[in-house]
């Protein structure tokens, strides 16, 4: 057979033998050559059962008990007086009982799914709120930071929801707060440990409080 009837032939000698196998979803897949080092930090999608912080990873059962036990603790101390509750776009008196509802779905924690676009903000605030606060502790026995909570609050002052001097807002949450402690009623979400998107979700709940939706 001469050289005209001869099909070319071609040979890959680019194989690869004993790399890493990648079982399962991967993304944004970064695939080295054998022999490099690798470092490998895993992002899991929805369905992630555990939670880090500054490495520290908690299971997402015992992370939302934890919630749980705070927003409860928290709510159940609300003793606004009538005239520091004011009224909705309806006319309607604000209550104890609406004031502590929208602050769970400000924290994505009552019976009405959060907005998907909230989740991360949300997510910030609970860090905030009980995982870590710089130059902050928690009062002994509770799971939470008084700061966080106050900051909060004094949002829904600023707003016109509650009435009052930042030591009458404070004690109608924590009745032994004083005026040190009630300072974080006037400072509201201005400190930049905050998000700067954190009044608009925060206006979106009050805007449904106001229309009449919680």
């Amino acid at each position: 057979m001469n050289n005209t009837d001869q099909q070319p032939r071609i040979v890959n000698h680019n194989e690869m033998h004993d790399c890493n196998v990648f079982m399962g979803d991967s993304y944004g897949g970064i695939f080295p050559l054998p022999g490099a080092q690798v470092t490998i930090n895993q992002q899991l999608g929805p369905q992630k059962r555990n939670t880090s912080i500054e490495g520290k990873t908690e299971p997402i059962e015992q992370r939302q008990s934890r919630k749980e036990e705070a927003i409860s603790a928290i709510c159940k101390h609300l003793d606004f007086a009538p005239e520091m509750l004011g009224y909705d776009n309806l006319h309607q008196k604000l209550t104890n009982e609406r004031i502590a509802l929208l602050f769970r779905r400000c924290l994505g924690m009552s019976m009405t799914p959060p907005k998907e676009a909230f989740r991360p903000m949300m997510e910030q605030l609970w860090v905030l709120l009980i995982d870590e606060r710089k130059q902050c502790t928690k009062v002994a026995g509770e799971p939470y930071f008084r700061q966080t909570v106050l900051n909060i609050f004094g949002y829904f002052v600023q707003e016109g929801l509650l009435t009052g001097s930042p030591l009458e807002i404070a004690r109608a949450i924590f009745a032994d707060a004083d005026t040190n402690t009630a300072k974080n009623i006037s400072r509201a979400i201005s400190s930049p440990v905050f998000p700067e998107e954190l009044s608009d979700m925060l206006n979106f709940y009050i805007s449904k409080l106001n229309n009449g939706e919680i």
